[in-house]
């Protein structure tokens, strides 16, 4: 689908907005893990603690990834706009798809593992 520069800007800038938002919230997550890792020694919590915090250090890398790859997308709209500027509010780029999905998928996860988070927060604490 084709859209115009300005408006994959604005959506560019809202993703870096919500993925900035993620990386936020896994570093609050981490902290509250921290403190239930040292209050509780039980091996089920143990393994549900490793299990987080293997998944929050993924979602991190994944975010600062894809954060790149947003950079990247935005840089090039930017650079396209300034050499074409009469044409900013025509309707000639392509959709990302691939970004598009990703940013989706990750929202998707990032939600979901937060719910499931606080559901073992609430059962361990």
């Amino acid at each position: 689908m084709k859209d115009t520069l300005a408006h994959q800007h604005l959506i560019c800038v809202d993703w870096k907005r919500e993925l900035e938002f993620f990386k936020t919230e896994i570093a609050y997550l981490r902290k509250r893990l921290e403190e239930v890792a040292s209050k509780n020694t039980s091996k089920d919590v143990l393994i549900e603690i490793e299990h987080y915090e293997n998944k929050f250090r993924i979602m991190g890398i994944h975010v600062d990834e894809l954060s790149h790859d947003v950079n990247l997308k935005n840089e090039a709209l930017l650079k396209e706009a300034s050499e074409k500027p009469n044409y900013i509010n025509v309707k000639m780029v392509e959709s990302d798809e691939n970004l598009i999905e990703l940013m989706n998928d990750t929202s998707s996860d990032f939600h979901s593992t937060k719910k499931e988070y606080y559901k073992f927060l609430s059962k361990v604490m």
